[in-house]
């Protein structure tokens, strides 16, 4: 994704988003978005690139919520307190990282690019109605982005399509029901995979631009969060039409970090020559380390047959967990961010001017793949939930998995959570996979198990399972500030009273 970083920090102004406390606060009037602003093709393409430019103020945020919580990750003596309540599962209505308003501002800027952009037609004669149509199918999808985000983090959650542009409007809402927001994303994401674009001329944009089969993606991890597999089998297969045999392979599988955009991205946010910093190699550098032993629980599962963990393969495990040097400092590290190079088993970290261009990775064929699998076991049909676990683990120079040793109902599960982390560990996944299928399948004991025996918590075994009992507890508490800023939010009833 090109950031035209002048012209993007103009649209920013126009709108008035600002990084407040009250998150709905406005300073433009609506006549100035709608006569002064929307004028021209220029500004349509400014107010997409504001549009993509708003993930990259969230993609810490959607690291943290994604995969904090899991077993497989540690932190830095220095880390905040702040993200040690995340890895003690003892959240409170005061932690910060529990703050939606960047999400929401990127929110309102897609509300007003999908209500306004329309105006330019009526001014400028060369905007056609298929680059409306296109930049529309974008918007509606990366507003079900951000609110699928929402709805995993939170559950219940605030729902705007209105872009707040006077201060005549009420800057309330109450919290919308998590089926409900699941509908209108599934919506949103009906409209995109009609308008969206197909691909790109530059192969770049395919990858840092939403296509059709990004969308696709988004929407087969949607219907996966709702149980309604047989739809997630069918678009995934619909994106193993354009993807199936461009897999990396067990040499090149480093290259999907070390550059970025390989034949088997399907959308991710680009840290160019000229832009941002890149938001995770800040993370990982500074903040996340890796729980080894946690995340050598799941290696130890995916070899089923030599129980091995040394082998030719490139992700599991040498190049996913690595010591890594930060001064006088060492740490395990996720090196999938935080190397440049792993040839010939020459491991190089990178530096700081590497750190800020690592890409992250929204959606790849291998999660679509996983996503499949999973979605083929819950539905009882083992011997082929295992055909994408083999072609992934084929093209990786690993052992093939037979149905009897993947197995069926929790050990299924509980594999299908191994091969997912070993695949996509340290990619904001985590935790939102072992919600998911701990509610999908009433397998409560495949998270609160994990979590309290492996995680790099100083907290006592029994008290994190105490604190993971309630399933209310594995959805984040509204920030309290928001909820003071908003009349018509209330606090959830688990996290009244925990300041």
């Amino acid at each position: 994704m090109k950031q035209n970083i002048i012209i993007t920090i103009f649209f920013v102004i126009l709108l008035g988003l600002q990084g407040c406390s009250n998150f709905l606060t406005v300073d433009i009037p609506d006549s100035l978005t709608k006569k002064e602003y929307w004028k021209s093709k220029d500004h349509a393409k400014a107010a997409l690139d504001g549009v993509y430019t708003s993930l990259n103020n969230n993609i810490q945020k959607f690291i943290v919520w994604g995969g904090l919580r899991s077993e497989i990750y540690g932190l830095q003596a220095s880390a905040e307190a702040s993200y040690r309540q995340f890895l003690n599962q003892d959240l409170r209505i005061t932690n910060s990282l529990c703050s939606w308003a960047t999400v929401y501002q990127g929110i309102y800027w897609t509300n007003s690019l999908l209500k306004n952009v329309h105006l330019v037609m009526d001014n400028d004669r060369s905007f056609t109605q298929e680059e409306m149509e296109e930049m529309l199918g974008q918007a509606y999808a990366i507003r079900a982005l951000y609110y699928f985000y929402l709805v995993r983090t939170f559950k219940d959650v605030p729902y705007h399509t209105e872009p707040y542009e006077s201060d005549t409007q009420l800057p309330y809402a109450a919290a919308t029901p998590e089926a409900v927001v699941l509908d209108s994303i599934e919506s949103d994401l009906s409209r995109a995979l009609i308008m969206a674009p197909e691909s790109y001329a530059n192969p770049e944009e395919n990858r840092g631009y939403i296509t059709k089969n990004a969308v696709r993606a988004l929407w087969a991890d949607v219907k996966l969060w709702r149980k309604k597999y047989q739809e997630c089998i069918d678009l995934c297969e619909e994106v193993e039409k354009d993807y199936k045999g461009n897999m990396t392979t067990w040499e090149t599988w480093y290259s999907m970090f070390a550059t970025g955009n390989s034949k088997e991205s399907i959308f991710e946010y680009q840290y160019l020559d000229q832009g941002l910093y890149s938001a995770v190699g800040t993370l990982f550098n500074g903040v996340i380390t890796a729980n080894r032993t946690a995340y050598y629980y799941n290696v130890r599962k995916v070899y089923p047959q030599s129980g091995a963990y040394e082998t030719i393969d490139t992700i599991r495990p040498q190049r996913t967990v690595r010591t890594i040097a930060v001064g006088t400092s060492i740490y395990w590290g996720a090196f999938k961010y935080l190397g440049i190079s792993a040839d010939n088993g020459q491991y190089v970290n990178r530096d700081y001017t590497g750190l800020g261009k690592v890409n992250f990775i929204f959606y790849r064929y291998r999660e679509v793949l996983l996503m499949k699998a999973e979605a083929l076991g819950a539905l009882g049909r083992y011997g082929e939930a295992v055909e994408p676990i083999n072609e992934i683990r084929l093209a990786t120079s690993m052992e093939t998995v037979t149905p009897e040793q993947m197995g069926t109902d929790e050990s299924f599960m509980d594999k299908i959570i191994c091969e997912r982390r070993t695949e996509l560990a340290y990619e904001g996944k985590d935790w939102f996979t072992l919600v998911r299928i701990a509610r999908n399948f009433d397998y409560k004991s495949l998270l609160v198990d994990r979590v309290s025996e492996y995680s790099a918590s100083t907290i006592k075994e029994q008290t994190l399972k105490a604190y993971l009992d309630d399933p209310e507890s594995w959805f984040l508490p509204y920030w309290d500030t928001e909820v003071q800023n908003n009349l018509l939010l209330r606090q959830k009833e688990f996290y009244k009273g925990k300041k």
